[in-house]
């Protein structure tokens, strides 16, 4: 189980009861007792909870926790975890890794607590916090404009701290691909922020589900030769298939690892 889950199922048994035993939560999550302590310390750094002898009990003033909205994820069809879990095996420890802002990069997010030592390069709250609850991994969350609404930073300040990095790998969430094979995106500084990372990445991957093809965004980002890959769901239309294929665009899906040029 991934630390943020388990984060998350922990704080839902202290707000039901009050309090809870180690021994308890192990059985509960399925971990060593250890790794409950280890929870348990982070959550009491945070001012969540104060530990006691062989547990814990909630902070009466903290039940009501601020970060709570930033770590729901929207409900998934599978769509989403699909797609991470094919954009996972592209990454390897030691990597530094861009995921621009989004809810499919969110939930790799939450994957790449499978590797270790990363570096995670990221202009979205929910992503860092997510990270930063990764023990073996680290993450730099760019400076900007707070946008409310997307949970996410812009701005000339990311683009300048942008600037300092060098990321293998830039995994970009599009809002839309359409019928003639361009990308758009919801804002302008959206698509400023993306492309001033094709600048500085080894390799740019485009994470869409198979929903968000035939639709178009508020903003044209340009079109899917300007990236190295893109990763979809195997609902995929063959129709766009065949057209990705023809473009001479890698195309990775669950279904085939690698569809595409040779």
């Amino acid at each position: 189980m991934y630390a943020i889950e388990r984060i998350r199922i922990i704080k839902k048994y202290l707000e039901e009861r009050g309090q809870a035993q180690v021994h308890t939560l192990s059985n509960l999550l399925g971990v060593s007792e250890v790794t409950v302590r280890r929870d348990l310390e982070r959550l009491e750094r945070d001012g969540w909870l104060t530990r006691t002898h062989g547990g814990a009990v909630i902070n009466q003033n903290e039940t009501v926790d601020p970060l709570l909205e930033i770590l729901e994820e929207p409900e998934d069809d599978g769509s989403r975890d699909e797609i991470a879990s094919v954009a996972l095996r592209m990454v390897k420890d030691g990597d530094v890794v861009m995921l621009t802002n989004g809810a499919l990069n969110v939930r790799l997010a939450v994957k790449l607590e499978e590797r270790s030592n990363l570096t995670v390069l990221t202009n979205d709250l929910s992503i860092a916090l997510r990270i930063s609850l990764q023990n073996s991994n680290k993450v730099v969350l760019l400076g900007g404009d707070m946008d409310k609404s997307e949970k996410a930073l812009f701005g000339s300040m990311s683009l300048a701290n942008l600037q300092k990095f060098y990321v293998n790998h830039l995994f970009i969430e599009v809002d839309g691909i359409n019928n003639n094979l361009q990308m758009t995106v919801n804002s302008q500084e959206k698509a400023n922020l993306i492309l001033g990372a094709l600048e500085l990445s080894e390799n740019s991957i485009v994470v869409c589900p198979s929903d968000r093809f035939s639709k178009n965004a508020f903003y044209r980002l340009g079109k899917i030769s300007i990236v190295r890959g893109i990763i979809s769901n195997s609902k995929l239309e063959e129709d766009y298939k065949t057209r990705i294929f023809n473009s001479d665009i890698p195309l990775y899906t669950t279904v085939a690892a690698f569809e595409g040029s040779q």
